[in-house]
């Protein structure tokens, strides 16, 4: 359960750096780095379900990184469809511009996946094995 941790932690100081242009309105880019902060767990909730799955599926290894790539937008947008489902925000979907927010995040998870890949050798089978029950 470390690497995902790692990976949200990453991808939320890569989404401060990549949200930096927002700074032209500097209240827009702190509600949103609060969102982050409150709604965010939300995102490391699923994909750390969706990676304690994942590594246990019986396939290749590039497989397993692809369900990974893809389990972060599913992450994200269920992050941000929280904003709405606990009446913090009316019609998250519709807010424009804002819509770059959650590009941001997955932007900013997909490198930090891709550095949690290369840093915890993701792609070695070793690393995607199952913990057997006798190990723990």
């Amino acid at each position: 359960m470390e690497i995902p941790f790692i990976i949200y932690f990453r991808a939320v100081g890569l989404y401060t750096m990549l949200t930096i242009p927002a700074m032209i309105s500097p209240i827009v880019y702190f509600i949103s780095l609060f969102y982050v902060i409150i709604y965010g767990w939300f995102a490391w909730a699923l994909f750390t379900a969706l990676y304690l799955v994942i590594i246990r599926v019986s396939t290749s290894n590039g497989f397993r990184l692809l369900l990974l790539i893809v389990a972060v937008p599913v992450a994200v947008v269920f992050a941000f469809q929280m904003i709405e489902a606990l009446k913090v925000e009316r019609n998250v979907w519709n807010s424009g511009l804002f819509l770059l927010f959650p590009i941001a995040a997955t932007i900013g998870g997909w490198i930090s996946l891709s550095i949690s890949a290369k840093k915890f050798h993701l792609n070695e089978p070793e690393q995607l094995q199952p913990v057997n029950n006798k190990d723990i």
